[in-house]
């Protein structure tokens, strides 16, 4: 049978419109500025205006997808005989997983007959995307796809370098007096995703 939907959620930072067009459904993580109360999606704000936003001092905070969230989008699906895979961004940068593997526990009790599987992308952005691509339209099974996501998921490496150690300061991740003079100098740490998930400093 290979009546399932695959789900993610926008820390894959594919579009909702791409998403779609794999048959992929997806929830938002919002933000808000503290100076505002407005929560956007990343869909309802663009890229620019945002990072414009942050480099004229802007402080955005950002919001998991709560447990009633996805007890909200999941449960329509299962009515309509669906399963699930639920392919999470990486629960040690974000409470989202944890709060899709609760709802699929709750709702697993009220639709017995159904079956929502979730999985630690231990990814983010491009990472988790590849987890959420097509393999479901390969004509792979609930399982296949389960197995595939496991497997792949420990051999997806994700190195970058940021242009602007401001914003790791801000979230904690390196201390004022490194960000200061890393950004005088112009030096740029390379960083990755770890086994666990984490973002970490590699040199």
């Amino acid at each position: 049978m290979n009546d399932y939907i695959v789900y993610t959620d926008s820390g894959c930072d594919i579009s909702s419109q791409l998403l779609g067009e794999w048959g992929v459904c997806s929830s938002s993580l919002t933000f808000r500025f503290e100076d505002e109360e407005v929560e956007y999606t990343s869909e309802e704000m663009p890229v620019d205006v945002f990072y414009d936003r942050m480099r004229k001092g802007g402080v955005a905070k950002t919001s998991a997808i709560n447990i009633g969230n996805f007890i909200d989008a999941f449960e329509p699906l299962l009515q309509q005989g669906k399963d699930i895979l639920y392919l999470g961004f990486s629960s040690a940068l974000s409470t989202t997983c944890n709060s899709a593997v609760i709802a699929a526990r709750q709702l697993s009790a009220q639709y017995p007959g159904r079956r929502i599987v979730t999985v630690d992308s231990l990814s983010a952005s491009a990472g988790q995307g590849l987890l959420a691509s097509e393999k479901r339209k390969s004509g792979a099974t609930l399982d296949e796809t389960v197995a595939y996501a496991e497997e792949m998921k420990h051999r997806i490496c994700h190195w970058f370098t940021v242009d602007d150690l401001e914003y790791l300061k801000r979230g904690g991740r390196i201390n004022p007096a490194v960000a200061i003079l890393g950004n005088a100098l112009g030096i740029k740490p390379v960083l990755h995703v770890d086994p666990e998930g984490r973002l970490v400093n590699v040199s």
